[in-house]
């Protein structure tokens, strides 16, 4: 009888933990075993874990707090996404300005900056979006150093550091 009891708290810990971890964007059969090895302690585990960062999640898959956050999308960090945003023309959402009053980073099409309220007028949206545009063009026929210097193909040297081309990121 107790054996019956404990084999369905632990199964029943093992699944709530399962479920707990699939919705945080992990590996629902190691948290699942996990809560089926340590019960309830298993189950605060799966609970207290932070959510995992995916890029693969499809869309109609974001946490509430992926959703919330979307308005926060930071610039592709790495040259292949670079190169695979540059391929498929500008995209104004996946780049950001920096507010001149509270220097958090909002959307580039932004006109009012959420955290201040700080007002940009339609020519100014209209010449960050013209820079971003031709800061993307130069990237994607340019390469960039380490230094961070974006230099155009046409150069073996970069201007600011001096470094060659083949000391690209």
């Amino acid at each position: 009888m107790i054996t019956g009891i404990l084999l369905i708290q632990a199964v029943t810990f093992a699944v709530l933990s399962g479920i707990v971890a699939r919705n945080k964007n992990r590996d629902p059969a190691g948290w699942g075993i996990i809560g089926l090895l340590f019960g309830i302690f298993g189950f605060i585990a799966a609970i207290a874990v932070g959510e995992a960062e995916s890029d693969i999640r499809s869309p109609g898959r974001q946490s509430s707090r992926q959703k919330s956050s979307s308005s926060e999308k930071k610039q592709p960090s790495s040259e292949e996404d670079n190169q695979q945003s540059s391929a498929q023309g500008f995209d104004p959402d996946e780049h950001e300005k920096k507010c001149p009053d509270c220097a958090e980073y909002i959307k580039l099409e932004a006109q009012v900056c959420r955290y201040c309220g700080h007002e940009f007028s339609d020519e100014e949206v209209e010449q960050q979006i013209e820079e971003a545009k031709g800061k993307a063009a130069e990237k994607k026929s340019g390469w960039e150093c380490r230094c961070g210097s974006v230099n155009s193909s046409e150069h073996d040297l970069c201007p600011e550091c001096g470094r060659s081309a083949n000391a690209v990121i």
